[in-house]
């Protein structure tokens, strides 16, 4: 009985270990080489378009909220207003869970029997930006919010930022 109980509170000590090593891990993002111009079967972007996919490394054992902020950090950090100005039509940002068929080193099949669109039950956020008149409009968690495009700063289509100017259309 003595040694039984030995075993299941080691258990449980490496376990929680583990548990917590997972829980402290950094999140990461990497982008998928994925060629959207090469993919014949679907809809690729034209000159004014632009489409990004990342895979989410280390979200095992984080809670939605925590995943969903360090996204929006990660995004924030490397977005650039000159990017969205240059793909007018469409800046596109997908973020994925890591499975074992979606990681950093993902391809699409030529032949479309396996493409990015039919893994969307894995996608963790959508980011949408297009111009449209002068206006910047950021498209996320399933609700547009729009920014006048003179006088714009980096903060301005900062998703956090955007979070509270929230406007339904």
């Amino acid at each position: 009985m003595k040694k039984t109980k030995h075993i299941l509170v080691c258990t449980l000590i490496i376990c929680t270990a583990i548990y917590w090593g997972f829980y402290f891990m950094p999140v990461r993002f990497y982008l998928m080489p994925i060629d959207a111009w090469e993919r014949k079967i679907w809809m690729g972007p034209s000159s004014t378009q632009k489409e990004e996919n990342y895979v989410v490394y280390n979200h095992l054992c984080k809670n939605e909220r925590t995943l969903i902020d360090s996204i929006i950090a990660f995004n924030d950090r490397t977005i650039r207003l000159d990017s969205i100005k240059k793909y007018p039509d469409g800046y596109r940002r997908s973020f994925f869970r890591r499975s074992i068929i979606l990681n950093k080193d993902y391809r699409e099949e030529a032949n479309g029997s396996d493409i990015i669109y039919d893994h969307f039950d894995k996608r963790i956020l959508l980011f949408e930006w297009r111009i449209i008149n002068d206006t910047v409009y950021v498209e996320f968690f399933d609700k547009r919010c729009k920014v006048p495009l003179t006088g714009v700063d980096k903060d301005a289509i900062s998703i956090s930022k955007l979070s509270g100017l929230i406007k339904k259309e």
